[in-house]
């Protein structure tokens, strides 16, 4: 879905350019490529800017390692190669064991102090027999494990050497466009701005790892003095940040949307069968459905009250539909279905930018942004017999807009 909120629009405007700011929110593994396939849309509809053209990037999480990529000039296309793993390359090939490098070391120390921890827990259990219960030991047992499955190292060298070519940049005081990137203190449950000043002296690769340390999942990571994690666990997209910027228009993808569930769909049981259940999904989707519904919640109870916080903003925020079935089913660190997810990203926003234009043209208009609608509908009337095709859609995601426009062009 996309949301225009207008502040303050007078009944007529003169065209001008005003400070844009382009806001990326979290969403693990599957919310990033999702959020490609969104720029991908956005660079169709737009005919005099492209993603890379934004005055001012906000990445939270997974959307930090997006923001970085673009504000360094890296095209929506280019990314979308790398993650069909299609040569020739403008990025290092990406691959699962990157994403996801197992924290061996600390599970190794956690390992030597387990005997002692298993004695302990041991003299706990017996002292408070018949008041213990299972959730006790279960977190009795945690105690043992390392502060993450995985360290964000292997993003950290991947976002270092990807930003070690001609043309692009490690330091935020050397990037042409504005890059913030929101991370979390855990000690202190601050909100800590890398890439703003007394913050801007941090290679953007470390930011990024920092951002994207989602708690449990990846270690914390230490920056100076500071442990940190995930920056979504302050705010779900970090929107104030691009306003406080000077940012007079902004474009927020939020990939979490929670599932609102299909009734008419049904499961089989002994005597026939039943209403489908988010809670016949497993414990995963349970625990994944209130994840996203929180994240959710916050984001559009601060969406209400945008047009009073900040007068004179208009923001266009793009986010999946709730009944939306393939982001709620695909888990946020699937690396498998990453070409399904940028596929339906770009298809989705697509469809819905070009749905939404009479309202969208004016806000962009204001802002000196040119978009049109009949190069939208031209991508989505020729692809659309073929875009439940996982080769055709390969094709498209890694054609760059220009040559999708004389395709679609030539067989109009």
């Amino acid at each position: 879905m996309s949301n225009v909120v207008e502040m303050n629009a007078p009944a007529r405007r003169k065209r001008r350019s005003s400070r844009t700011a382009l806001v990326l929110g979290g969403g693990g593994f599957t919310g990033g490529v999702y959020q490609i396939g969104a720029l991908r849309a956005l660079d169709l509809l737009s005919s005099n800017r492209s993603v890379n053209q934004f005055d001012i990037y906000v990445g939270t999480s997974a959307g930090a390692l997006i923001a970085s990529l673009a504000a360094n000039g890296v095209s929506p296309e280019q990314m979308m190669r790398t993650v069909n793993d299609q040569v020739p390359y403008s990025l290092p090939p990406i691959q699962r064991e990157m994403l996801l490098r197992f924290n061996k070391t600390e599970f190794a120390l956690r390992a030597l102090k387990l005997p002692l921890h298993a004695v302990s827990m041991a003299r706990d259990v017996v002292s408070s027999i018949g008041s213990f219960s299972a959730v006790d030991l279960a977190l009795a047992l945690g105690d043992a494990l390392p502060s993450g499955i995985y360290t964000g190292e292997g993003i950290e060298e991947y976002l270092r050497k990807a930003l070690a070519a001609e043309g692009r940049t490690d330091d935020f005081r050397l990037l042409k466009r504005e890059l913030y990137l929101a991370a979390t203190d855990l000690d202190t449950c601050e909100r800590i701005v890398l890439g703003a000043e007394g913050w801007d002296d941090i290679p953007i690769s470390a930011a990024v790892r920092a951002s994207t340390a989602l708690p449990m999942i990846y270690s914390p990571y230490r920056v100076r003095d500071r442990e940190l994690v995930d920056g979504g666990i302050v705010s779900t997209t970090n929107l104030d940040i691009a306003v406080e910027a000077g940012a007079k228009f902004i474009v927020v993808v939020n990939p979490l949307v929670p599932f609102v569930n299909d009734f008419s769909k049904t499961i089989p049981t002994l005597f026939g069968t039943r209403v489908r259940r988010v809670s016949d999904m497993g414990f995963p989707k349970i625990g994944y459905q209130a994840f996203k519904l929180l994240a959710y919640q916050r984001l559009h109870e601060m969406a209400s009250h945008w047009k009073e916080r900040y007068p004179g903003v208009d923001i266009v925020l793009i986010e999946p539909d709730a009944d939306d079935e393939l982001m709620f089913q695909t888990n946020i660190l699937n690396f498998a279905s990453r070409v399904d997810v940028a596929r339906h990203g770009f298809e989705s926003v697509t469809l819905k930018l070009a749905t939404d234009y009479d309202e969208l043209r004016e806000v962009c208009r204001r802002h000196g942004i040119d978009i049109s609608a009949t190069r939208v509908r031209k991508v989505v009337r020729h692809f659309s017999a073929e875009r439940e095709k996982t080769r055709a859609w390969r094709r498209i995601l890694e054609q760059t807009t220009g040559a999708l426009l004389r395709q679609s062009s030539q067989d109009a």
